[in-house]
């Protein structure tokens, strides 16, 4: 999740020139799909976010340079990586605004039940509990409404985000959470309990890394990827930086990135669209963080 850049060529997103604040206190992406692509001890260069994605790279052997033009983001994630706690950002107070808000008109969201749902351990149970109580007419209308073009949701995430809100994403980000509790049972997943809950899973701990196995970069993506040498890097993860950015700086963004990955090498970009890329829905899919509609995986060549 990530200000728009302006310029004689570039429209971008808060990864090229963000508002210099936290925008969010966890990453809402799993490295599992990141992990699944890369080759053992490989050189990646990774959106910083919220610390927690490059700490998994890292903690997994790879050579990770993680990068944000958001100081505030930046030391953020620097931070979280070496054991600072947990602190909110405007992504998680967003959803804590949709979450109160059904609450206030459906007992089923209340804490004490929504706990009880995330003990569940049998992905199908979960799912089933889901359709039957949790996806009901208040969370449909509420979301419709907030989430519409005109509603105070989508406002916000433009202000904050300037990523527009994909059309029918109500619908489709209920539909999601359905089909990832099909898929992922919500005891052991961090993701469940921090969109439906706004806590963590109850004795997670990020992993250990050591101080200064990840090199810090605080640079514009686009002019960080078009200043390094070609191959620079075995793989690229851009969380989903290309959401609501300008076509002609997504081109160049992605042919930087091509040129700055070694030949085979992955770039990984993940969008709230839905997509007709059957391979990249399917890693959508795969991805616990319930959000996402694409997941694409591009082999530099």
């Amino acid at each position: 999740m990530r200000v728009l850049t302006r310029g004689s060529r570039r429209i971008g997103r808060s990864s090229a020139n963000p508002r210099q604040r936290l925008l969010h206190g966890w990453d809402w992406v799993d490295p599992r799909i990141e992990l699944e692509e890369l080759a053992p001890g490989s050189r990646v260069l990774a959106v910083a976010g919220a610390g927690e994605l490059v700490g998994a790279l890292a903690a997994a052997g790879h050579r990770v340079s993680a990068v944000a033009s958001n100081r505030h983001q930046l030391d953020y994630a620097r931070r979280r990586v070496a054991g600072a706690p947990f602190e909110p950002g405007a992504a998680e107070r967003l959803f804590d605004l949709g979450r109160g808000m059904v609450r206030a008109v459906s007992p089923a969201w209340s804490r004490r039940r929504m706990r009880q749902f995330l003990q569940e351990d049998e992905p199908l149970r979960a799912a089933a509990a889901w359709k039957a109580k949790l996806d009901n007419r208040s969370l449909a209308s509420i979301l419709k409404t907030m989430l519409g073009p005109a509603g105070a949701l989508s406002a916000l995430v433009l202000r904050d985000f300037s990523t527009p809100i994909p059309p029918h994403f109500d619908e489709a980000i209920r539909g999601r959470i359905g089909r990832a509790l099909r898929k992922h049972a919500p005891r052991d997943n961090p993701f469940a309990w921090r969109l439906l809950l706004g806590e963590d899973l109850p004795g997670l701990r990020p992993p250990h890394v050591e101080p200064g196995a990840i090199t810090w970069i605080e640079a514009p993506l686009l002019e960080h990827l078009e200043s390094v040498e070609p191959g620079s890097y075995d793989a690229i993860s851009l969380s989903n930086v290309v959401d609501g950015a300008d076509e002609r700086w997504v081109r160049d963004l992605r042919k930087a990135a091509v040129r700055a990955t070694a030949p085979g090498g992955p770039v990984i970009a993940r969008s709230f669209a839905t997509t007709m890329d059957d391979d990249a829905a399917k890693r959508a899919r795969r991805d616990r963080a319930m959000l996402w509609g694409s997941v694409v995986v591009h082999r530099s060549t």
